[in-house]
């Protein structure tokens, strides 16, 4: 009786220890990174540059080019078929505006009509750790409507919500290497 009460004080202790508040952080960043899907290369691109232009503009007033990105191309990466491209700034904002992203002065990917809004997600950790931040649910890539918040596998547990997903397969070559 006496080792029954021990391990039921044990068990109530840990599961008190463990149940903690459900906490909130905001953060007003575009994205966290995006990810050419199906990248069907070992090559590992070199140079990116992320284009902004006003939005509905047909791409002819730009805001701002960038080319500061870290471009994840490890094995795991590799395995997934996946290439994952890190700004080396944030982004803050909703993302009101059309984007042109030049992968090594070949592939070209034409997003627009962004759909986002604020929106809650768990970004993993301890349970109950909550960000209100800015969500993609849907844009246009050359012309293709894409879903961005359906759940698909990815090396990064994030939810895709948060970033940009692009099939690398309806990039538009600009320039054959």
């Amino acid at each position: 009786m006496d080792t029954l009460k021990f391990i039921s004080a044990i068990v109530i202790s840990f599961f008190l220890i463990n149940c903690r508040q459900i906490t909130y952080e905001k953060s007003d960043e575009s994205f966290y990174y995006i990810v050419l899907e199906k990248w069907n290369s070992s090559k590992c691109p070199k140079k990116i540059v992320y284009e902004r232009y006003v939005k509905n503009s047909n791409f002819k007033n730009k805001i701002k080019s960038d080319s500061d990105f870290t471009i994840n191309c490890d094995d795991e990466s590799a395995n997934n078929n996946q290439r994952i491209i890190f700004p080396n700034k944030n982004y803050i904002g909703k993302v009101d505006y059309d984007i042109r992203l030049i992968i090594d002065d070949s592939i070209e990917y034409k997003i627009t009509e962004i759909q986002s809004k604020i929106d809650t997600v768990f970004l993993g950790g301890r349970p109950g750790d909550y960000t209100i931040m800015n969500s993609i649910k849907s844009l246009n890539i050359n012309e293709h409507q894409l879903d961005n918040s359906i759940v698909k596998q990815s090396v990064i547990h994030i939810p895709r919500k948060v970033s940009i997903y692009i099939p690398t397969k309806i990039g538009k070559i600009i320039k054959k290497k």
